[in-house]
């Protein structure tokens, strides 16, 4: 790339605008002084704030390397104990929401309302369940002391699906479910789906861990291959999962 192609693209794209400004106001100054055509002062005040925003510049880019630097060392990935606070929040902003789970009993109680205004303002939303009659390892893959017995996780199940079909009856909203007999080995938050800023919150399902299965923990784009690893899990259950024909209001 030239040099003139880099500067326009720069210029259009209001990259590294401080810099070609610096350089601007550099030559000038040298020009002014070599023909003797500013006073003194004028010109050691310039090169003064030529050297100020250059310091500004070093110190910003030392910032984000070294913001970079202990990002590396630590990985990007976090593992959390609980659902990270935001996620509620970024489900009640989105317009396009993907979720997964045994039941998500606690996920629909808590956001029924968000969910309702996201159909109604023309979102689009989709719920993948185990399938209530499905069997039981496949209904308690959430496994933990205080979890309830299979029939009772069933009628959780069961709930929940009466939750989505009054959502449904009272928006007439996009809103897609279906149920699996697979055994899901995570539960699901993807949260902006297919948008750049796109969200997922995973929840992998323990075995006789007392509270929340964990660990717990958020993917964006920058978090490949593994964004893309459980983003295509996703997709490929809710391929093969039977869709549940929730009738027009």
């Amino acid at each position: 790339m030239t040099a003139w192609r880099r500067l326009r693209t720069d210029l259009q794209g209001r990259r590294n605008l401080d810099v070609y400004a610096t350089i601007a106001v550099a030559l000038a100054t040298s020009i002014l002084a070599a023909i003797d055509l500013a006073p003194t002062e004028k010109i050691m005040a310039a090169v003064l704030a030529v050297l100020a925003v250059l310091a500004f510049s070093t110190l910003a880019t030392r910032t984000m390397v070294e913001d970079l630097a202990r990002s590396r060392a630590s990985g990007s990935v976090r593992f959390l104990p609980d659902f990270p606070a935001d996620v509620e929040e970024r489900r009640e902003r989105s317009t396009d929401i993907y979720l997964a789970g045994v039941s998500l009993s606690r996920t629909l109680e808590t956001s029924y309302r968000a969910f309702e205004n996201t159909l109604s303002s023309g979102g689009r939303i989709r719920v993948l369940l185990t399938d209530a009659d499905a069997d039981d390892a496949a209904v308690t893959t959430q496994n933990r002391p205080t979890r309830p017995r299979p029939d009772e996780i069933r009628d959780e199940i069961r709930q929940s699906l009466r939750l989505l079909q009054r959502l449904y009856t009272e928006t007439g909203g996009r809103l897609e479910v279906r149920t699996t007999h697979t055994a899901l080995k995570f539960g699901l938050n993807y949260i902006d789906v297919n948008k750049v800023n796109a969200l997922l919150c995973v929840q992998l399902y323990s075995f006789e861990v007392a509270g929340e299965s964990r660990p717990i923990f958020t993917l964006t784009r920058s978090d490949d291959p593994w964004f893309e690893t459980f983003l295509e899990q996703a997709e490929r259950l809710w391929d093969v999962a039977q869709p549940i024909l929730l009738p027009r209001p």
